[in-house]
């Protein structure tokens, strides 16, 4: 049976997590990072991610570890595992970031103020249509917008989230946030788009 719903207390979702981010980077040939809103599912499928045996270096930035960036743009094909600080500022361009993996839509988590701003609307229903969705989608722009930060930049955005699918209840606010492109649920077409994109020293 199949884990659908991004729960990052289930075991059995992580594990599906980790199997896609393999088959994308491996379509990908690495040049990929995967975007999380948990360090602690981070570390799990990680260490999931690390038992297979990648052909591709795996970095893992931590909260103050700037360092890890430049070793992941060295490495040239690496796969980096992020969270905090890769959804907003930090600039990675040209072939060395060709994949963006998000695996969770990135809602907040609930805190003092968000409670408290909550009672200013009359029932949740319109306190997520005028809060809460729309600061999920500011954020989703922000970290898709990692992957192309100049002119001849070219890259995939993988969304894992059931809720961003076709059938799923955000797919039109998620197509409507990110920049117009061609979307597939088809992993060989992320090889194919690469291919076509991509010159000879990108596969090496």
């Amino acid at each position: 049976e199949r884990v659908h719903f991004p729960d990052n207390r289930n075991r059995d979702y992580l594990v599906a997590v980790a199997d896609e981010v393999e088959r994308l980077v491996r379509a990908s040939h690495g040049h990929a990072a995967v975007l999380f809103t948990s360090y602690k599912a981070m570390d799990m499928v990680r260490g999931m991610l690390a038992a297979h045996n990648l052909p591709f270096p795996l970095f893992q930035l931590n909260r103050g570890g700037s360092n890890v960036i430049d070793r992941f743009k060295e490495s040239g094909n690496g796969v980096l595992l992020a969270s905090g600080a890769l959804w907003e500022g930090i600039d990675i361009p040209g072939d060395a970031l060709s994949m963006l993996i998000v695996v969770r839509l990135p809602f907040a988590v609930p805190d003092p103020i968000s409670q408290h701003e909550r009672t200013l609307y009359p029932d949740m229903a319109a306190y997520k249509a005028g809060v809460v969705v729309p600061d999920m989608l500011v954020k989703l722009k922000q970290g898709a917008g990692r992957l192309i930060r100049t002119e001849t930049d070219s890259g995939v955005v993988a969304l894992l989230d059931s809720r961003a699918r076709e059938d799923g209840q955000y797919h039109r606010q998620v197509l409507r946030a990110l920049p117009r492109c061609r979307v597939t649920s088809e992993i060989q077409d992320v090889g194919t788009f690469l291919k076509r994109r991509k010159g000879p020293g990108y596969f090496a």
